[in-house]
């Protein structure tokens, strides 16, 4: 009975916390982009996170790292996130300190979505697919690196035409 309780109370908690982001997602701005990544938090009150990622924009992808810390947590949990990005001008603006509220009440598998923005105006929209075991309410300090060199062209595969003479 208790174990009921509980789940019912962190679906609740996760479904009222989805709707605020989900509500968010028009006044974002333009949609400029596309994100996929995959984290770990490990968490005892004060917790880190680390991953690494993609950001698709325009027609290259850029590989990042991503790595943060938050507070009120407990518990350990890792998954895949896919999102979108907003208001991307430039992609050296994707770069920075992303601020985040977020809540989890993974038990086993779970999924949650939040909303990020950083110094440049930046705003990613995430779903997180979640398993482990944690629970967190807090704000989260997340900080987003490109790995230098690393873009590619989606037209990189296509074979280089022959020289003319």
């Amino acid at each position: 009975m208790r174990s009921a309780s509980v789940r019912v109370f962190a679906a609740m908690a996760l479904a009222s916390m989805w709707s605020l982001t989900a509500c968010a997602q028009s006044p974002l701005g333009p949609e400029t982009g596309k994100v996929s990544f995959h984290t770990r938090s490990a968490d005892l009150g004060v917790g880190y996170t680390w991953g690494q990622g993609i950001l698709t924009y325009g027609d290259r992808t850029y590989p990042f790292t991503i790595k943060g810390a938050s507070a009120a947590a407990i518990g350990y949990s890792s998954g895949a996130s896919v999102g979108k990005v907003y208001n991307l001008n430039r992609v050296e603006d994707f770069a920075g300190t992303f601020w985040a509220l977020t809540g989890e009440a993974t038990v086993g598998r779970g999924v949650s979505g939040v909303l990020m923005e950083n110094d440049n105006g930046v705003r990613i929209r995430l779903d997180y697919t979640r398993s482990g075991a944690r629970l967190a309410a807090s704000p989260e300090r997340l900080t987003i690196r490109l790995v230098k060199g690393a873009a590619s062209a989606k037209e990189a595969s296509k074979p280089a035409a022959s020289p003319t003479k």
